[in-house]
């Protein structure tokens, strides 16, 4: 009886909701001198956890999870719109857009992959209060010709896990709990990758996916880094652009990649002279030995709870008008 009493209690302390702020801070890079308007502010994302639904809300937008509708619902408090999609009609636009991907490709001969690393270090330390184990997560995105193949852009996470924040349990539990039901996760890789329509992009998501859901503990700080290995401030690499405020295109990542052999998506480019422009001084951002730095950030977790989570953190406000997604808009253009 005292067994059946117990197991009761820890059922119901593992179905306790669970939430916490994670904040991020963009420090240098490519990013704060391009002609956003504005130089980026700190943003900080509120997780929610509650039966099998999660949201993610932030000053300007909110998203919602709900795995056992099987839908998903995205918020725009500044417009007060709101849109929502299945998961099965999520799985059929991304098919439907990496079919189109693959026929605006058909005939070029550059392929995309890419790759993924998780490496435990060992290495332990306090971090905001919390013992925390450091994780690096290397993610690499490649193009090849079928000749020669490269790195067109390279992200390392230094990250630092912890299991003992308050409410690992409840967090632990919560996707324990969606081993039987379709995650976002699950459905066929990342949008991104789908939209690519590059099979090694996919594969590439799905590994990413599993191997972040087998890291224990919840990541209390994490250090991240892209750089553009085959580019530098000063114009090398595939026809990158010296010009701060502009942003880097496809032909320059795939071209920097390949050692500046091509230019646009599988295309070769007519030579041209390059025009001459005043090298930029010696900056953190240009590296020799790691191509450019697009962005350094850093992200801390905060505010962990498993106080009661209210059912208004699930829902559209009153009054918000229901939209078309953008992706589908883009589908009938």
């Amino acid at each position: 009886m005292k067994t059946i009493a117990l197991g009761i209690v820890v059922s119901g302390l593992l179905l306790a909701d669970f939430r916490y702020d994670q904040t991020t801070r963009i420090t240098k890079g490519m990013v704060t001198k391009m002609a956003f308007g504005k130089k980026p502010e700190p943003t900080t994302t509120s997780h929610y956890f509650k039966g099998s639904r999660m949201a993610m809300v932030s000053k300007d937008s909110k998203t919602i999870i709900d795995f056992d509708k099987q839908n998903f619902t995205t918020v725009n408090l500044a417009k007060q719109q709101y849109w929502q999609m299945t998961f099965e009609e999520m799985r059929q636009m991304m098919a439907d857009l990496q079919a189109d991907m693959k026929d605006a490709t058909k005939g070029k001969d550059v392929s995309m992959n890419m790759k993924f690393d998780a490496k435990a270090t060992g290495v332990e330390k306090e971090v905001g209060g919390f013992n925390a184990k450091q994780v690096i997560f290397t993610i690499e995105t490649g193009a090849s010709d079928g000749k020669q193949s490269g790195t067109m852009m390279k992200m390392v996470n230094d990250s630092w896990h912890s299991e003992a924040v308050p409410g690992y349990g409840e967090y632990k539990a919560f996707y324990e709990r969606l081993k039987d039901k379709a995650s976002w996760l699950g459905m066929g890789g990342n949008p991104m990758a789908q939209m690519g329509g590059q099979p090694g992009m996919v594969e590439g998501m799905k590994k990413m996916a599993e191997e972040m859901q087998k890291t224990p503990g919840i990541a209390v700080l994490t250090i991240s880094r892209m750089t553009m290995p085959g580019m530098n401030l000063s114009g090398g690499g595939g026809g990158g652009n010296s010009d701060q405020s502009v942003k880097p295109t496809m032909g320059d990542l795939v071209g920097g990649a390949l050692g500046g052999r091509l230019g646009g998506f599988g295309r070769r480019k007519k030579e041209e002279p390059a025009p001459v422009k005043q090298a930029p001084e010696p900056s953190v951002e240009s590296n020799s030995g790691e191509g450019m730095l697009m962005m350094e950030s850093f992200s801390d977790s905060s505010g962990f709870s498993t106080a009661s989570i209210g059912e208004d953190v699930f829902a559209i406000p009153a009054g918000f008008a229901k939209v078309e997604p953008e992706m589908a808009k883009r589908r009938k253009r």
